[in-house]
């Protein structure tokens, strides 16, 4: 055999003994491939069924929390009553003004909402008014209408939804004689006095009720109403429309010494600000603990008044992300049905304490 010879058969062999390692290699990492399959299979099976498992249990918590929210909702419509009904509700067929026991502890003004990762929750937005808490709407331009009517469906559900008798109604417009906020309202026969001096006559009467009735045992109203079984004397709603239109600083002064001392008296200030000739109105100098309704970034806000005076607190809800609804007026034959049924009483503005 020839030395040629010789080397192409070293070669040979070495080849045939090359593929050979080569296909034992491909075979040994062809099962280990087939192996790392069935247990990255079993694993992910495992794992969307771990998955699935923990999506059922979150879509039947969300389930339970939202059949939860449906029946508190339920539950608070049928404790507010008119306080909460929507003006289209049926509610109001056969509703007679001042039939309700109790004045209400909230008001609504409208529905919040917001968007979850599988349904939206709703619900609804409450003022706390008689409770203590005063209620500011910043009007603009392009929203001007509808804010205006959340304020005139606020005051009219608190007149009309509580017992006769409880309630008065003291609105301030220094626009009135360009003004309708109020004309759904019955006209009072009474003095007209200016805006300085309807101030004067409230502060007069808060600072008679505060040596009147109210102890260190029961600094409110709403206290001396739980110890004693009624209140002495009625709220007032101070309505003020198109602030700070005509204002003095006089006046302006008084306003913030009522917001901040009134509702304690029973006292409630519901103020319709023109933002856009107050631009740079401090809601806190005014009162840091008000709720306020505003227009921001193309929808309605509706900040809540705790939530505002205590941001860390964790007894409070921060409702500045929801969605804003705002009631609007109802219809004018409804309006129209339950002035003639009202108590007159209420619009007899300067009953005060004496």
């Amino acid at each position: 055999m020839s030395e040629e010879q010789t080397v192409d058969e070293l070669i040979t062999t070495l080849r045939r003994a090359k593929e050979k390692k080569i296909d034992k290699i491909e075979e040994k990492l062809k099962n280990e491939l087939g192996l790392a399959e069935e247990t990255y299979q079993t694993e992910l099976e495992e794992i969307d069924k771990n998955l699935m498992n923990q999506v059922d249990s979150l879509m039947n918590n969300h389930n339970d929390e939202l059949g939860e929210n449906v029946d508190y909702f339920q539950r608070m419509l049928l404790e507010l009553r008119g306080a909460a009904y929507h003006w289209d509700d049926e509610f109001w067929h056969n509703f007679s003004p001042g039939s309700d026991n109790d004045i209400a502890d909230c008001h609504r003004v409208g529905t919040l909402k917001i968007n979850g990762h599988f349904n939206q929750l709703e619900t609804l937005a409450l003022v706390p008014v008689i409770n203590g808490q005063n209620v500011i709407f910043l009007s603009s331009i392009e929203v001007r209408k509808q804010i205006s009517q959340a304020f005139q469906s606020l005051i009219l559900r608190l007149i009309v939804t509580s017992p006769s008798g409880k309630i008065r109604l003291v609105p301030i417009d220094p626009l009135q004689d360009n003004s309708d906020i109020f004309s759904i309202f019955p006209t009072p026969n009474t003095e007209t006095f200016n805006i300085e001096d309807n101030l004067s006559r409230i502060s007069q009467h808060l600072s008679l009720v505060r040596k009147a009735y109210l102890t260190e045992d029961c600094p409110t109203l709403v206290e001396v109403m739980n110890e004693t079984g009624y209140y002495p004397v009625p709220h007032h709603i101070l309505a003020v429309a198109n602030f700070p239109h005509t204002f003095s600083e006089k006046s302006i002064r008084q306003l913030m010494t009522i917001m901040q001392k009134g509702p304690s008296c029973g006292i409630h200030t519901i103020m319709l600000v023109d933002a856009e000739k107050l631009p740079e109105l401090d809601l806190e100098g005014l009162d840091r603990q008000a709720n306020v309704i505003s227009y921001e970034e193309d929808r309605f806000v509706f900040l809540n008044g705790m939530a505002r005076s205590n941001p860390s607190s964790n007894d409070t809800f921060d409702y500045s992300n929801f969605d804003l609804e705002l009631d609007q007026l109802p219809r004018l034959s409804l309006i129209e049905e339950l002035m003639k049924k009202t108590d007159n009483s209420v619009f007899d503005s300067f009953d005060f304490q004496s």
